[in-house]
């Protein structure tokens, strides 16, 4: 069964600088605006040597340098392989206060990632799906479906993917780079999963109607996955903050 949103559904609503809900919902439409949004050039290397990297716990209001989460890929995965350039790569935001970090991601510091109304932010790569993403253990069952290194390779395979309720990929520009959107729905029942884990690694869902915003981005022949999420119930006030952390974000590879 096919659950992907009509992609003109995606596109009518959503204003990243100016859209008083912040992030967009996969439950309602969003408006063009995201997609030609673009931060200020990256800052020099120097500058950005000196920015910090996310650390665990509370965080001052600030610039910090965001880690590659998911970079246990192995080789048998282009695109997710290890790689010393993707590595090095700098992936600056601007967090306000309210926010902390945890395995080299952001969560609101008193609500988390979790539901009913939590939010956060990471930075991936993207890598292979698995054919059902409700599993009974985490890393219990290795991803079976093939993706390529390329953002469309990504894109499409989850808007394609039947047991994924995701937007069907539109055009889109952040920190400079163009790239695709996607934004993607976990069920509201996932009771029988031990865990649901789209594409592994990745994070899994950190519960029921979590939902995912991608903006799966080429950076100089690298592709990089900037992952926001949130829940129907997460406020305003955090959806808006949230929509500028990723407004603020620059990448220097």
């Amino acid at each position: 069964m096919d659950h992907r949103l009509a992609a003109a559904a995606v596109v009518a609503l959503f204003a990243i600088a100016a859209c008083t809900t912040g992030q967009p919902s996969v439950s309602t439409s969003v408006s063009p605006s995201l997609a030609t949004t673009q931060t200020t050039s990256p800052p020099s290397p120097k500058a950005s040597a000196e920015v910090p990297t996310v650390p665990d716990g509370p965080l001052a209001a600030g610039r910090y340098r965001l880690a590659q989460w998911d970079t246990s890929c192995s080789e048998r995965q282009p695109g997710c392989s290890p790689s010393p350039v993707h590595d090095a790569a700098r992936v600056i935001v601007t967090v306000p206060d309210g926010w902390e970090g945890i395995v080299g991601t952001i969560w609101l510091a008193e609500k988390g990632n979790g539901a009913p109304d939590g939010a956060g932010l990471l930075v991936g790569r993207g890598a292979w799906l698995l054919t059902d993403p409700c599993t009974k253990a985490e890393h219990a069952i290795p991803p079976d479906i093939k993706v390529g290194p390329s953002v469309d390779d990504f894109a499409n395979g989850i808007a394609d993917h039947p047991l994924l309720e995701a937007t069907d990929p539109i055009d889109v520009s952040l920190a400079g780079y163009s790239g695709k959107y996607v934004d993607l729905k976990v069920p509201a029942d996932i009771s029988r999963c031990g865990v649901y884990r789209p594409w592994d690694p990745g994070i899994f869902a950190q519960g029921p109607r979590h939902q995912w915003h991608l903006w799966i981005l080429d950076v100089d022949g690298l592709r990089f996955v900037v992952q926001s999420t949130d829940y129907p119930g997460t406020s305003t006030k955090h959806r808006s903050e949230l929509a500028a952390i990723v407004a603020s974000m620059t990448i220097k590879p």
